[in-house]
């Protein structure tokens, strides 16, 4: 769903539950009508009732409490029936979006017309699927280093990076190991290139291990300021974990923030 889309149907949530708070206000507003008169900043308030005289009866100050109750009543008149028209308006134009979607023309058509055609725009599903999918060649392992595989079957550096890449799988999140990255004009691999759906936004996920090696630490920083030279910013589409010889990855920590961040 697209955020503008979204983004209706949270106004149309919002403005029934206006509708309600506004119709229960209205059952209890006083009866009769609000005149104002005046001119220059001065004006004076009548309240008409039925029976009452033509100009109706003079609010004095001490009774404003009775104009703001009828001001308010005339407003939340106009204000209801605004609210359940801007509502239709924009329900009927959601179901036009939906029923003109590309992406549910493509759902629709025979699987085999699918492999022949040129698509104007893909479903959800078939984006990820084609994304997953990508073809790239991994980064070599030295020889003799520990064999740790994932739930998908890709081999990975550490039991860290195994944890993190189990957490993405076992939620949805669409993931590539190590997919090659080129930062200013120096090809790098972070360890989770991201996915964020739906709005096919592309982040990455960096597990800093050996945060108590120095020499370790001072190389990431220099990645990390990299990074941030060519738009890629702690926080907005770059995320890190990291864990030291004596404080180990948190795996129920981390499991909060893969669903805060990628769900």
């Amino acid at each position: 769903m697209h955020h503008f889309e979204a983004a209706l149907r949270e106004e149309v949530s919002a403005l029934k539950k206006l509708k309600v708070s506004v119709s229960r206000r209205l059952e209890k507003a006083s009866k009769g009508s609000l005149r104002i008169s005046g001119k220059r900043g001065k004006y004076e308030c009548y309240v008409k009732k039925e029976g009452d005289k033509k100009n109706g009866q003079y609010l004095k100050k001490s009774e404003i409490a009775t104009a703001k109750a009828l001001a308010q009543r005339d407003y939340d008149r106009e204000l209801l029936q605004t609210v359940e028209r801007r509502i239709k308006i924009i329900e009927k134009f959601l179901k036009g979006y939906h029923e003109t979607s590309l992406k549910r023309l493509y759902g629709k058509t025979h699987p085999f017309r699918r492999k022949i055609i040129e698509v104007a725009e893909i479903s959800d599903e078939e984006y990820v699927k084609r994304w997953e999918n990508l073809n790239y060649a991994p980064m070599p392992f030295s020889e003799g280093t520990p064999e740790y595989y994932t739930e998908k079957g890709e081999r990975v550096r550490s039991k860290s990076e195994k944890i993190i890449a189990d957490k993405l799988f076992l939620l949805g999140i669409p993931y590539r190991y190590e997919y090659p990255l080129i930062v200013g004009d120096v090809e790098k691999r972070p360890d989770f290139t991201i996915l964020k759906m739906p709005t096919r936004e592309v982040v990455y996920l960096e597990h800093f291990g050996r945060m108590d090696d120095m020499t370790y630490v001072e190389n990431n920083v220099r990645k990390l300021q990299m990074y941030e030279n060519n738009g890629i910013y702690i926080g907005v589409n770059l995320f890190i974990t990291f864990e030291t010889a004596t404080k180990p990855l948190n795996t129920k920590e981390l499991d909060k923030m893969l669903q805060c961040i990628f769900l």
